[in-house]
């Protein structure tokens, strides 16, 4: 399914507009269970997406930050990068000339979320904006290697994100490992992973 978005690569100044982006409104947690971990995705592109993705370029890791935009302003966004090899995670053997890319965050607005069962006017079935914008994130990896043999395309989602779990169980990715070795050692993230022919 297509909705009526334009993507676009986000530029250093989209720096101002990219703190217009709601993806929750939820309240932040506090307590126990800590930051609610939408806000904390939120939070990303809001504050730290357009400096972490120069800081990829920077480092020749080819990091991409990509909005779709409708007549509201920001509907979805993603940022991926290229893993350098020794963040390869430790559980994978990676073959030579297959990169690994890691699909950092993956948000898609308030406005075209399911809440309590109702759908907003601009989503017509739970999850398809999410879905068309993973597709479009895979594609943009796969056209950045098209040479590669297979690429591998991870990332960490925490568990208590049901949303993104469903979404990516939809998109065929797996998920290979529970928990972050140091320095991060967060037993709340899994790995996932989907590897592109």
């Amino acid at each position: 399914m297509n909705h009526d978005v334009k993507w676009r690569e986000a530029t250093k100044p989209d720096a101002v507009y990219m703190q217009t982006f709601t993806c929750t409104s939820a309240r932040p947690k506090h307590g126990k269970d800590g930051v609610n971990v939408e806000h904390q995705v939120q939070a990303f592109f809001r504050q730290y997406a357009i400096k972490q993705t120069n800081r990829a370029r920077d480092e020749r890791l080819d990091g991409r930050l990509m909005i779709a935009e409708d007549s509201k302003g920001i509907a979805a966004a993603y940022a991926h990068r290229l893993l350098a090899p020794q963040e390869y995670p430790e559980e994978l053997e990676i073959p030579v000339n297959c990169p690994v890319r890691d699909l950092c965050f993956l948000a898609v607005a308030e406005r075209y979320r399911v809440t309590t069962g109702a759908l907003y006017p601009e989503a017509s079935a739970p999850g398809a904006l999410a879905d068309e914008a993973i597709n479009e994130a895979l594609w943009d990896i796969k056209v950045r290697a098209p040479d590669a043999p297979r690429i591998y395309v991870t990332g960490l989602v925490d568990y208590r994100n049901a949303a993104s779990l469903r979404m990516l169980t939809r998109n065929h990715f797996d998920e290979i490992s529970r928990g972050c070795p140091p320095p991060t050692v967060d037993n709340r993230l899994g790995r996932w992973m989907r590897i592109l022919h």
